[in-house]
């Protein structure tokens, strides 16, 4: 995992997730919430700091945010006219 970067916490309980954990997570120093959701953090940050805080929260999944770039897919001419 990188050490600096997006992450995405996911809340894999019952229900939305805890006030006290999102709040937790929220003020982690060094990171900024970017989104967030009932169940999702959106968060940009050091690596080691979002992992620890999150070992000692039940039910939470920390991964990284990976993009993916959309496909051209734009007609083109394979050869110029004669």
């Amino acid at each position: 995992m990188r050490t600096r970067g997006r992450f995405i916490l996911r809340y894999t309980g019952t229900g939305p997730a805890p006030d006290a954990h999102v709040t937790r997570l929220c003020t982690i120093p060094g990171t900024k919430v970017l989104d967030a959701t009932n169940r999702m953090l959106l968060i940009e940050g050091p690596a080691p700091k979002l992992q620890a805080a999150t070992r000692g929260l039940d039910d939470w999944v920390l991964t990284a945010d990976k993009s993916i770039p959309v496909p051209d897919t734009r007609k083109k001419i394979r050869r110029r006219a004669a």
